[in-house]
């Protein structure tokens, strides 16, 4: 069982090891795995994972309250690295989640993980985070990239986005309530990195020798995919047009189907319909693209 280069045992630290019974009702994520494929991931699940946490267990009533990415600084295959973040790791669970290359999620953990470790103070929108203890407040994500110049894939890059959006909506948090473990922990973390080697339309800036992600761009970039409009609940009272990045039109009513140019033209049954040009990183132009492709191979096209 191969372990990987971002786990140290500071990162197994939080400061009095804190049990969440301090604080009130104990927390489980144990929904998250629906909430992930209700944003459209591809996600795969761990035996047990719901209840899996380290020592102090869930998290208190209230948390998390960040997301925190990572980088695994490995090179090896997903079923290896889960199996290290959930078995192997002498300090297990290594994190909640993990994020292949290939864009599919797997979910390790419902409960706090030992990931985050010695770093802070950190303040998101609830509040400021005490040093040395984020694994009790964040829901952490380990994206598979050595951190030392392995193209990080756009399919990956777009996954990792929606991750954090759908658990920053669901956990109702700011969509910027979300960092990296270097700035959690700058003197000790480059993840994630580097930011020369991050592929499709979003480049982020480095911050270090090392290439890690500039927050400042990381954050920008989670409230322009959160702020683009959702798309409309399928409705035939509410039908509308969107253009696809490939210039397929798709018409939006009780299914989501593309259009012919007949169907659109002056006199076309859809011509007074109102047309939308999802932007292409948005969800809104990912579900469509989805859901056509799907009408398209059901009825064979």
């Amino acid at each position: 069982m191969t372990d990987f280069g971002d786990f140290e045992p500071d990162d197994a630290v939080d400061a009095g090891d804190h049990m969440p019974q301090q604080y009130g009702t104990v927390r489980y994520l144990a929904e998250m795995a629906d909430v992930l494929r209700a944003a459209g991931l591809a996600v795969e699940e761990t035996d047990d994972w719901q209840y899996r946490a380290r020592s102090s267990g869930g998290y208190a009533d209230g948390r998390p309250w960040a997301v925190m990415w990572h980088h695994t600084a490995s090179q090896t295959t997903p079923e290896n690295d889960v199996n290290y973040i959930v078995y192997g790791c002498p300090d297990a669970p290594v994190a909640n989640l993990y994020l292949d290359r290939d864009g599919v999620v797997w979910v390790c953990a419902g409960g706090a993980t030992n990931t985050n470790g010695k770093g802070g103070p950190y303040t998101v929108s609830r509040g400021t985070v005490p040093l040395d203890r984020m694994n009790e407040y964040a829901v952490s994500i380990e994206m598979a990239n050595s951190g030392v110049g392995e193209p990080w894939p756009q399919v990956q890059i777009d996954a990792a986005f929606r991750v954090s959006l759908a658990l920053t909506d669901w956990l109702r948090l700011d969509p910027t309530d979300a960092l990296g473990h270097y700035d959690w922990t700058p003197g000790r973390k480059i993840d994630p990195a580097t930011a020369d080697a991050v592929e499709g339309p979003w480049r982020p800036r480095s911050v270090n020798t090392s290439g890690t992600w500039n927050i400042a761009d990381l954050h920008a970039e989670l409230v322009r995919r959160h702020t683009t409009s959702p798309p409309p609940t399928k409705d035939e009272d509410n039908m509308y047009l969107a253009t696809l990045s490939d210039g397929t039109v798709v018409i939006c009513g009780s299914a989501v189907r593309p259009v012919s140019g007949d169907e659109i033209a002056p006199g076309g049954p859809y011509a007074n319909l109102v047309r939308y040009v999802p932007d292409p990183a948005s969800y809104w132009h990912l579900w469509l693209r989805a859901a056509a492709s799907e009408y398209a191979e059901r009825m064979g096209m």
